[in-house]
């Protein structure tokens, strides 16, 4: 990872084995390079302490040039 950003705390309201629930959470976005993308998220499910964490994943196909610079110096 190159970075994350930690969002607020934030109220969620979900669906869980049948049931409406609401919580305080916070979402975190975490910034890699693509090639690292499947390993990060497999990582952060196998850790997270809910049995099925919303873990998300985007590729993305346009970057600033010095981001995309950044995101690969990564795998140097």
């Amino acid at each position: 990872m190159a970075c994350a950003n930690i969002l607020p705390p934030m109220r969620s309201i979900y669906v869980w084995n049948g049931e409406r629930g609401e919580g305080r959470e916070v979402g975190v976005l975490f910034k890699t390079d693509a090639s690292l993308l499947d390993r990060a998220t497999a990582r952060l499910a196998e850790i997270h302490p809910y049995e099925a964490p919303a873990v998300l994943g985007w590729r993305t196909d346009t970057a600033a040039e010095p981001t995309q610079e950044w995101l690969s110096s990564l795998l140097r």
